[in-house]
């Protein structure tokens, strides 16, 4: 029975002498490596035998044997198996590994991509954990997703915030601070730490600006409690310690409690903060701290055509309330039309005055105590001195005196204004008025009217005054030509006697050289003949010694010399004249015309400094 039954289990197809050994000892499987045997024991237990393996089956021991296909699950490098056991617990085993299925520990394994995060060095991953707990990591990074682990993960793009040297970054942290952080500075935006980041440029101011920085203090005596106070301090006008500090500026009707501080007079209120104020002046580059902030003034003003609001304005501009909204004031002279409308005459005449008034902010804390809307308080001022001006006069009249408007006396009630709030009232100028249309018709008709009266008187006058220019204009002609001859004459007379001068200069000139000349002439002829007397004196002087050598020679001799001397000096003819007889013809004597005769000669004498001729 036995065998039959083994035969019957065997498989056809197999040799009968296999088929009778697997009926004697039963069947038998085999797995390769690429199965496993699953055997199912008669009491109840399962074994799994994977491959390479045999198994012969013992019906008396073995419920069942069979063999499948081993399931392999592979995992590359970006993938991850999970391996979920049959007793619930979970496992991810990341590649690159080989799990086989194992049905006896397995529910399930199955092979899943890595999901993987990576964030530059521009962008970040929000990692949330099943704890709750959050957690940012800045780029350049990679993360994996744990599914046990984390709940998900996100790339963000990083905001950045970055603040040049001329900025600021303001911080709003989610548990209410405020972050004031100087440039240059950069800053990354955090859901879970900040509210909101923002840049903001820093106040320019020029050297004639100024802004008005409020700053609030932590610390105050004012933020204490009643209770902590005491009784004592808490009445209103009570005296605070000496060791109470510094408390805020003004009071309000917010139904606080009013407690005096040590603050030069001012006022702490219970549960109020302090604030101090300050003026920064230009030329400055301001950035505020997170506990300050600038006072934002409120004027009148003028709206432009673009919705803007204009301090100066514009000819025939209407003033708004809260037209003007700004931080820096201008500490310089400035300017600002107005106009004051509905002024009423004696004669109940209504005209629009036209103004320019000219002001310097001087003081600007005296300005912040005394009034909250300059432009304002100018305007109010300035349309009540007007009114006050026109009451008591008539159109006409008014007309006549609107010089005086443009009088910084007329204006009373605006200078006193003005030196309440720390102003300077420079100038006003008057820029003409208007009226309604009838009232402003009969006036032009009038003044027409007036006008072509003055003109016709003007020409009358012109006319006259023409012939008499005429007539002046030829005396002064002539009085000109006049003094135009007396000049031409005075001036030839002028050259005439420069001439004569200069001629008589010459002339002096002249005649002094000349006797210079002769004087160097008669020098040198002096001169001359000093030389030649001093030659014949010398000549002199040897002939007198040779003559005395001469004479005593001559009285060795025995020459009487006295007879000599007297014989040389009788005097002597000019000139002798000798006659001698001439022979004849034959060379005789000169024979006479007869004897005893005497000839009659003519003779010439010759002429002295002729001698030898």
């Amino acid at each position: 029975s036995i065998i039959i039954g083994c035969h019957r289990t065997c498989g056809r197809g197999r040799p009968p002498m296999l088929r009778l050994v697997d009926c004697v000892l039963g069947q038998r499987f085999c797995a390769d490596e690429d199965h496993y045997i699953l055997i199912q024991f008669a009491d109840g237990r399962t074994e799994l035998r994977t491959g390479p393996a045999h198994v012969r089956k013992h019906s008396m021991v073995h419920q069942s044997i069979a063999v499948h296909a081993l399931k392999r699950h592979v995992a590359r490098d970006v993938e991850i198996v999970e391996i979920v056991y049959r007793d619930g617990r979970t496992e991810r085993r990341t590649g690159p590994c080989t799990v086989a299925f194992d049905p006896l520990t397995h529910q399930s394994v199955r092979t899943v991509p890595i999901p993987r995060y990576v964030a530059d060095a521009n962008q970040r991953v929000l990692v949330q954990f099943r704890t709750g707990k959050v957690e940012l990591r800045d780029g350049p990074c990679e993360l994996v997703l744990d599914p046990l682990e984390h709940e998900r993960m996100e790339v963000q793009d990083i905001e950045r915030y970055v603040a040049e040297p001329q900025q600021y970054l303001v911080v709003t942290h989610r548990d209410g601070r405020k972050d004031h952080l100087r440039g240059p500075a950069q800053l990354q935006f955090n859901d879970f730490m900040h509210t909101a980041v923002t840049v903001h440029d820093a106040v320019r101011l020029a050297a004639n600006e100024a802004i008005v920085v409020y700053r609030r203090q932590v610390d105050v005596w004012a933020a204490t409690s009643r209770v902590e106070l005491g009784l004592e301090h808490a009445k209103v006008g009570a005296a605070a310690p000496a060791s109470a500090p510094l408390i805020a500026l003004g009071g309000g009707d917010d139904g606080l409690e009013a407690i005096p501080g040590t603050a030069g007079g001012g006022v702490v209120q219970a549960g109020a903060l302090q604030v101090q104020r300050r003026v920064v002046h230009g030329p400055a580059l301001f950035m505020p701290e997170s506990n300050e902030w600038l006072h934002t003034f409120s004027w009148h003003g003028s709206v432009r055509g673009d919705g803007k609001g204009s301090k100066t304005g514009f000819a025939g501009d209407v003033k708004v309330p809260h037209a003007l909204n700004f931080e820096v004031l201008r500490c310089m002279p400035d300017q600002m039309y107005f106009s004051v409308r509905d002024v009423r005459t004696v004669d109940d005449a209504a005209i629009t005055v036209h103004l320019m008034l000219f002001y310097e902010l001087a003081h600007i804390e005296t300005m912040l105590d005394a009034t909250n809307d300059l432009i304002g308080d100018m305007c109010n001022a300035t349309s009540a001195d007007v009114i006050t001006f026109a009451a008591g006069l008539s159109y006409e009249l008014l007309l006549q005196q609107s010089s005086q408007l443009s009088l910084t006396d007329s204006y009373p009630i605006l200078r006193a204004r003005m030196e309440q709030v720390g102003c300077k009232l420079l100038k006003v100028v008057y820029r003409g008025y208007s009226a309604s249309a009838q009232l402003q018709d009969m006036h032009d008709e009038a003044v027409t009217r007036r006008t072509r009266m003055r003109l016709e008187a003007d020409q009358a006058r012109e006319e006259q005054d023409k012939r008499a220019m005429e007539l002046r204009c030829r005396q002064e002609r002539s009085k000109q030509e006049l003094e135009l001859k007396e000049a031409e004459e005075r001036h030839k007379l002028a050259l005439a006697a420069l001439k004569s001068q200069q001629e008589r200069e010459a002339s002096e000139a002249e005649h002094a050289t000349q006797l210079k000349c002769e004087s160097q002439r008669k020098q040198a002829e002096l001169e001359h003949l000093r030389a030649e007397h001093e030659e014949h004196a010398r000549a002199a002087r040897e002939h007198a010694a040779v003559e005395e050598v001469r004479f005593a020679a001559l009285q060795k001799m025995g020459v009487d010399l006295t007879a000599y001397l007297t014989a040389l000096a009788s005097s002597k003819p000019d000139t002798h004249v000798r006659i001698d007889g001439g022979a004849g013809a034959d060379g005789g004597a000169l024979a006479l015309p007869g004897a005893g005769v005497v000839p009659n000669i003519h003779f010439s004498a010759p002429v002295r400094g002729q001698r030898g001729q």
